[in-house]
């Protein structure tokens, strides 16, 4: 499929650059994002574990207990998708500027930036990962339902784990939607129309994440630089 032969030389290209020390200023922004999220998370779970007395209550210990261990385990759980939105948009003006640095290292053409691009750039990309989040919301409520009437509950966290993908995977691309002028509605209808590309996309970054240490470092470059990449091979297509 197009979508996938478009990945993997997406993926070969981004990882060929990296090798070759292109861009690797850009690493910089998520090393200290990387080093937040595991401070995070070392606090997460030593407050976890702290909680972890309360088992020992008598009568009630052990459903107290567990009902500690379930929430911080959909907590815990939520925490990768609470660090790809921390990643979207605190990191977006890096991701535009690499996105940018990408696109002319590829192509030649340069594109003038200032303060008020900055700006629009960060207030654009909140815009999109909220109205995703909503969008992320109201389907996997339609999904609950569909899933509940039809005894499809075990499917759930596949279909979370799509969409998701479909959403961080599109704020790749919307990097290079807005530096070609395109509006915020003809982006979303863009990733609508190639639906398989923004998912391959965000289902690699992703797995990246789940490399120990370096992978929430490497994840957000490679993930721009893919994205990029496949924007301008699909451009190249028309």
């Amino acid at each position: 499929m197009k979508a996938i032969k478009n990945h993997i030389y997406a993926f070969k290209r981004a990882t060929n650059l990296l090798i070759k020390r292109k861009f690797l200023i850009y690493f910089i922004p998520g090393i200290v994002i990387m080093c937040l999220f595991y401070l995070f998370m070392f606090i997460f779970e030593s407050i976890g574990s702290a909680l972890g007395v309360i088992s020992y209550t008598p009568w009630i210990g052990s459903y107290l207990g567990t009902a500690v261990d379930s929430v911080f385990n959909w907590m815990n759980s939520l925490s990768i998708y609470f660090y790809q939105f921390t990643i979207i948009t605190l990191l977006s003006p890096f991701h535009t500027a690499l996105s940018q640095a990408v696109e002319t290292h590829e192509t030649g053409i340069h594109f003038k930036s200032n303060w008020s691009k900055f700006f629009n750039d960060l207030i654009r990309t909140l815009g999109v990962v909220i109205f995703g989040g909503f969008l992320y919301l109201i389907i996997m409520l339609a999904w609950y339902l569909l899933a509940w009437s039809l005894g499809l509950n075990f499917l759930s966290p596949l279909v979370s784990l799509i969409l998701v993908a479909f959403f961080t995977g599109f704020n790749s691309y919307d990097y290079s939607l807005e530096r070609h002028n395109v509006k915020v509605k003809d982006s979303w209808n863009y990733a609508f129309h190639h639906p398989l590309h923004m998912i391959l996309t965000g289902l690699i970054f992703t797995a990246l994440l789940f490399i120990p240490f370096i992978g929430v470092v490497i994840a957000p470059v490679l993930l721009t630089s893919v994205g990029t990449i496949n924007y301008l091979k699909l451009k190249s297509e028309k």
